[in-house]
């Protein structure tokens, strides 16, 4: 069973000044996303703001870029790649931000979108993290507010094949909420994906860091079950965040990506829904994953690599009450001290 961190804050030495939003990103090798991300958040809405930046033992070249382009940003660079969890605990203890928003690298944030989640979260007091609409590169809604997972969501999941066949069966349905994809107005969720999600800077005081026995995946899930202790979790769909979606079908995701969703989905399933290593639902949910995991390495194998060679454009897509996009994505950080 994992155990939630210990939220311990960084000591200050001096006053700093009042910082409405931290951004807290974890990156290794990912600078082709992480240059559009940036860029994008000096339109999301915030007054005042900080960008914390862990890297975990880069080769790319990020902390230096970082260092040139971003100079505003506070930058962490571990000397190996701690894991993705352990990263992002290390941002949420040095933020400052009266909210905290943790998201991925690989995500464009549109104009507006940080202020919308703000303003849902300072008139819902039951609610304890927002998140925006989630949209694919094309526009269309990535499935990442969902119900928690069932037994039969290892058949009918987001990515299935069953799923994509029959894709408005009842089990597909009730689990990625397709009765809200068209909702204008903001739902209450079991989770949401953690490659965007905003909280008050108070929440990991209540309910503890992120488990680091998830080697990434699922993390989210397991995190927004122990903040329903705290409120809910909602989708703010009038907020829009694009997701460069790593794990998205019809992309070559790789031997190692496959093992890690599973590992991580094997432990939500444990440590939720058994009482332990031992119990025969433990035993029997571990050979189930572990045989679609096999199955899906042997169908990747076939899979075309698709990596960009380039970076990646920060060019918002029209809001959703039919306005421009904002101004274009020029860089600008709240000046304050590293």
């Amino acid at each position: 069973m994992g155990h939630p961190q210990e939220f311990r804050t960084e000591p200050s030495v001096s006053p700093e000044p009042a910082i409405e939003v931290s951004y807290v990103l974890a990156s290794c090798n990912g600078w082709h996303y992480l240059d559009a991300c940036l860029k994008s958040l000096s339109t999301a809405g915030a007054g005042s703001y900080e960008v914390i930046v862990i890297d975990n033992a880069s080769t790319d070249g990020t902390p230096a870029l970082l260092g040139e382009r971003y100079p505003q940003a506070r930058v962490w660079v571990n000397k190996a790649n701690v894991g993705h969890c352990r990263a992002v605990n290390q941002g949420i203890r040095q933020a400052r931000g009266e909210y905290l928003a943790v998201l991925d690298g690989d995500t464009v944030v549109e104009p507006g979108a940080t202020v919308r989640l703000i303003e849902f979260l300072r008139a819902s007091p039951d609610a304890a993290i927002a998140a925006p609409r989630m949209l694919n590169p094309d526009g269309t809604v990535q499935e990442t507010a969902r119900s928690f997972p069932a037994l039969w969501n290892g058949l009918f999941g987001r990515q299935s094949v069953l799923t994509r066949m029959f894709p408005n069966n009842p089990f597909a349905r009730n689990y990625l909420r397709k009765d809200a994809f068209h909702s204008a107005s903001p739902f209450a969720v079991d989770w949401v994906s953690a490659a965007f999600m905003i909280f008050l800077r108070s929440l990991p005081e209540r309910i503890g860091l992120l488990d680091e026995g998830y080697l990434g995946y699922w993390v989210d899930a397991d995190w927004c079950k122990a903040a329903h202790a705290a409120g809910k979790v909602y989708c703010v769909p009038a907020s829009r965040v694009i997701h460069f979606e790593q794990n998205r079908t019809g992309k070559k995701k790789g031997r190692s990506r496959i093992l890690l969703f599973h590992s991580g989905a094997y432990r939500f399933y444990r440590k939720h829904e058994t009482l332990g290593p031992l119990d025969p639902r433990a035993v029997l949910g571990g050979l189930a994953l572990g045989i679609r995991c096999t199955l899906l390495i042997c169908a990747d194998w076939f899979q075309r690599a698709d990596e960009p060679k380039s970076g990646v454009s920060a060019t918002p897509s029209q809001e959703s009450d039919g306005r421009q996009p904002g101004p274009s994505l020029d860089v600008h950080f709240q000046r304050g001290k590293k």
